[in-house]
């Protein structure tokens, strides 16, 4: 089941910090679906990511980074007349660094811990746009994870990484890896090899089928790896799982 979005704002969030830029993607795609976060971890390819995609209309831009600091980002983009509103995060209290940064027209100056509401304000400042209610989210979200659920246990015969369900469901890593812990109480991989094996135990019930086809419809190429990844799973191999739940038929 494909699932599309209209997401017509794209907005950048720069920081050498991973926790920090994955912090605020998770943040903005949870609260505004309509928004694609592109991520720059210094400054450089933050300054390469505004100069070629011209379709960015916000940029939050760490103050230190590496190769370019975000003052010297803001300077490029005032030259280059680049039209993108940025907003300095920075850890230092420093007013010449507020002063400089405001002088070379930024919209706004936060300090680390950046607080969300901060965040949410400059977005419906920018785009006009409204927060989705608490509600709302918790509704969309269950309905998502119903979804992704769906759509991983069609595809247990193949390699499933949380890129690709990033592609099939237009979201980001991050976010669908918070939804897993937050909605299902475990991580992905952990989520899938769960299902792969309670779906080998039932193909391991039909006695004509043998362990390398069950191997491939739960989605291992190799039978020694299915092998191993079950009895380490399951506590037991599945040629001993299969003679047990036989005679267990039979009495």
């Amino acid at each position: 089941m494909e699932q599309k979005h209209e997401q017509t704002h794209r907005i950048l969030v720069a920081d050498d910090e991973r926790m920090i830029r994955q912090g605020l993607q998770v943040l903005l795609t949870r609260h505004y679906r309509e928004l694609t976060v592109v991520e720059a971890m210094n400054g450089q390819e933050c300054w390469d990511i505004l100069n070629t995609e011209l379709q960015i209309q916000l940029a939050f831009v760490d103050i230190r980074m590496p190769e370019l600091d975000g003052l010297q980002v803001c300077e490029k983009i005032k030259k280059a007349g680049l039209p993108v509103k940025v907003v300095i995060i920075s850890g230092f209290r420093d007013f010449d660094y507020a002063r400089q940064a405001f002088r070379y027209g930024v919209a706004d100056y936060l300090l680390k811990p950046v607080n969300a509401s901060d965040v949410l304000r400059l977005i419906q400042e920018v785009f006009q746009v409204a927060p989705l209610t608490a509600e709302l989210i918790e509704k969309q979200e269950r309905l998502l994870i119903e979804q992704v659920r769906i759509w991983i246990h069609d595809h247990l015969h193949q390699h499933l990484t949380l890129l690709d369900l990033s592609h099939q469901f237009h979201y980001s890593v991050n976010y669908l890896s918070m939804l897993f812990k937050k909605e299902i109480g475990t991580g992905f991989q952990e989520y899938v090899l769960a299902c792969r094996m309670q779906r080998a135990k039932h193909l391991l019930l039909d006695p004509a089928l043998r362990i390398s086809h069950i191997a491939q419809q739960v989605g291992y190429t190799n039978p020694k790896a299915f092998s191993i990844a079950f009895h380490k799973a399951c506590g037991i191999p599945p040629t001993e799982y299969r003679e047990m739940r036989g005679r267990e038929v039979i009495f």
